[in-house]
C-alpha cells in the first residue's frame, strides 16, 4: 500500500514538473522605458512623462584582516543607492537628486 502511494505521488510530481517549470510572463513593451538622451547617459522616462530620471548604485564586499596578538578578521560592506531626476518646465530645468549609502565607499 505505502509503495503505490509512493509511485502514485512519483508520477504526480513528475506528470507537473512541466508545468512548474514554464517561462514567467513578461510585462507588454508598451510600458517600457524610453531613453532620454538630451539629459545624459542613462537616463530614462516612462511613456508620456516628462521627467527622466536615472537609478544607479555600488556595492562592495569583503574581509578586513588584522594581524597581531589574535588575529581576527570581519566581514565589511558598503553601498550606496542614487536617484536623479530631471524635468525641463516653463522657467528652466528642474533637478532633485538623492543619494544614500552606507560603510564606506
Amino acid at each position: 500500500m505505502v509503495n503505490r502511494l509512493g509511485a502514485l505521488v512519483f508520477a504526480a510530481g513528475l506528470a507537473a514538473g512541466p508545468a512548474l517549470a514554464r517561462e514567467p510572463v513578461r510585462a507588454p513593451a508598451a510600458d517600457a522605458l524610453v531613453p532620454c538622451p538630451e539629459q545624459g547617459p542613462g537616463f530614462v522616462r516612462a511613456r508620456g512623462a516628462r521627467t527622466c530620471f536615472r537609478l544607479s548604485g555600488r556595492v562592495g564586499a569583503g574581509i578586513d584582516l588584522r594581524a597581531g596578538a589574535g588575529t581576527r578578521s570581519a566581514p565589511s560592506a558598503a553601498g550606496r543607492f542614487a536617484i536623479d531626476t530631471r524635468t525641463d518646465s516653463d522657467y528652466g530645468p528642474v533637478r532633485a537628486f538623492l543619494r544614500m549609502g552606507h560603510g564606506r565607499p
